[in-house]
């Protein structure tokens, strides 16, 4: 282990007399064994077990499916066969049955019937409107129709409407909220319309481009209790229209549908040695897109943790504090099994957990070094984690700044498994190789890759494969293919072990912090926050619920 020199010791902790333990620069605990043991090879055997799972099971390990249900199996049986007594824990997704057809019918200025779609509608010009998934059995009859503040026709793309809670106008209260497709998630508008007390929701199409004008089958939250449909471009624009004309539009508004329980299983595993009064989480989701099989996301944060695990169980040097092994379903349908588990630690249970460490996307081919800012210094506290996540941040920058690696941070923005423990006012942190944002010039200066390609040139596509994570992605999935194929494949070839590099340097730093935090003595600062979050409030606001793409926006 290496240690700091006894009079260096002294001298910081003179320095740092009465600062909080979140505040110290903590000394550094030699993880260079443990990073030996978990290696690139071993973390990839895993993705390629994931791989084969889904090849047998569709091309999925969707929650739902029966590729997650063999996922969590292998998980699982892993897990025993290096001697954890690893168990289920059942999470809640209800499953929607839409038992009637939706109704809207405008009653003034004109009286007239809008034509109503299903989930096999989704994106059809041939339907004027859909029910969200998870909408109530409940109706309403000749209700005012109230856009929010910041409609804009035509959109130049982008548009915020109903970002904010602030975008709805006090006459939203018992009204129809009309709010236009844009930027921020289709859960977050309905939370905001809900808690400006509309009666219902009309989300319209945004109409910035052709593709984006039909109606559209998407998710609500489960058990969201207004009625709620998205339109397309036209129905939307025709009632904002009559509107600005002082016309005062008004509709009958009806969604007939239930939401059925649906359990399935989160995998917990945890060391047999280690104080269990000082836990140390870490976390992964097992599930995929319906799209794909998940190789990286979350298929490297799975396998990593899989391979740390089995490493753990045969160090010969057990740790301080209790690490546990959680691997999440249903965060690509919004986080909700970990939201289930943290929503269900008791208060004993929150204050004897020292930290969450979320390891999601870890090996991307166009990546970037990217730690959550836990401190809020650069994006605020708004965006920052409970107190004692920036001592996480730290920990994973300083790793690799030690090693010359340049890193960038990165909002608590609520699009992983985190959210649901930050609410509970547990510190969290983690690293991220990048998804669907575009490589900016600055980035390849500091990382290489390929300049205004995503982070994940296959995030959330068939294509996130373990041949893409071991080799390198299709030429067909680059952002210039369709205009330049040539450079398309130079630039994919460009990205050949690319996700490998990306593996190798995050699972060193992701190994390092586990193993400083498995071994600190009051690393943290006590909690003052342990919200349950079934009987209150978030305590943070999240722009997004998981990590998902254009069809959640």
């Amino acid at each position: 282990m290496h240690r700091v020199g006894i009079v260096a010791a002294a001298v910081i902790i003179v320095a740092l007399i009465g600062a909080p333990p979140a505040a110290a620069a903590p000394a550094e605990f030699d993880s260079t064994g443990l990073e030996r043991l978990v290696t690139v090879e071993g973390i990839t055997a895993h993705q390629r077990a994931l791989q084969r799972i889904a090849d047998r099971n569709g091309g999925t390990r969707a929650t739902r499916t029966p590729g997650y249900t063999a996922s969590a199996a292998y998980v699982k049986a892993t897990l025993e066969k290096a001697g954890y007594r690893a168990h289920y824990e059942m999470f809640n997704m209800p499953e929607w049955r839409e038992t009637a057809a939706p109704v809207l019918r405008q009653t003034a200025p004109a009286a007239k019937s809008y034509t109503a779609g299903s989930a096999a509608d989704d994106d059809s010009p041939s339907v004027d409107f859909i029910a969200f998934e998870h909408s109530p059995t409940t109706s309403l009859t000749n209700v005012k129709v109230i856009p929010t503040d910041d409609v804009v026709i035509p959109s130049p793309g982008g548009t915020t409407s109903g970002c904010e809670l602030s975008d709805f106008p006090a006459a939203t209260s018992g009204a129809v909220a009309l709010i236009q497709r844009g930027t921020c998630t289709f859960t977050e508008k309905l939370d905001n319309a809900r808690q400006a007390g509309a009666a219902g929701v009309i989300v319209f199409n945004e109409g910035d481009t052709a593709a984006r004008g039909n109606a559209l089958f998407r998710s609500g939250p489960a058990g969201y209790p207004l009625p709620a449909v998205v339109s397309s471009f036209a129905v939307g624009q025709e009632l904002y229209n009559a509107y600005k004309a002082g016309q005062n539009p008004t509709v009958d508004l009806a969604t007939s549908g239930v939401d059925e329980d649906r359990f399935y299983p989160n995998v917990v595993a945890e060391t047999k040695r280690g104080d269990a009064n000082h836990v140390v989480l870490l976390g992964a989701h097992l599930d995929s897109v319906t799209a794909g099989p998940g190789i990286n996301d979350d298929g490297s944060g799975t396998a990593f943790q899989l391979a740390l695990a089995e490493q753990l169980a045969r160090a010969g040097t057990p740790p301080r504090n209790k690490i546990r092994f959680l691997w999440f379903g249903g965060e690509e349908d919004g986080l909700v099994g970990s939201q289930y588990y943290a929503a269900h630690l008791s208060d004993s249970d929150v204050a004897r957990t020292d930290m969450m460490l979320d390891t999601d996307m870890i090996a991307s081919p166009n990546f970037a070094r990217l730690v959550y800012d836990g401190d809020g210094s650069t994006f605020g506290s708004e965006n920052s984690g409970p107190e004692g996540s920036g001592t996480i941040e730290r920990v994973l920058t300083d790793y690799w700044a030690r090693r010359g690696l340049v890193s960038e941070p990165i909002p608590f923005d609520g699009r992983s498994d985190y959210v649901g423990f930050v609410n509970r006012g547990i510190p969290a942190g983690g690293v991220f190789a990048g998804a669907e944002a575009p490589k900016t010039a600055d980035q390849v200066a500091k990382y290489g890759g390929v300049l205004g390609e995503q982070l994940d040139p296959c995030y959330h596509e068939d294509c996130d494969t373990y041949t893409t994570v071991t080799r390198q992605p299709p030429a067909t999935t680059m952002e210039t293919y369709a205009t330049n194929p040539a450079l398309a494949q130079q630039q994919a070839n460009s990205l050949r072990g690319n996700a490998l590099r990306s593996l190798q340097q995050f699972k060193n730093t992701l190994v390092h912090t586990v193993w400083y935090f498995a071994h600190a003595k009051n690393a943290f600062p006590p909690k003052t926050n342990t919200t349950n979050t079934k009987t209150a409030g978030n305590a943070h606001q999240f722009k997004n619920q998981g990590h998902r793409g254009d069809r959640d926006r």
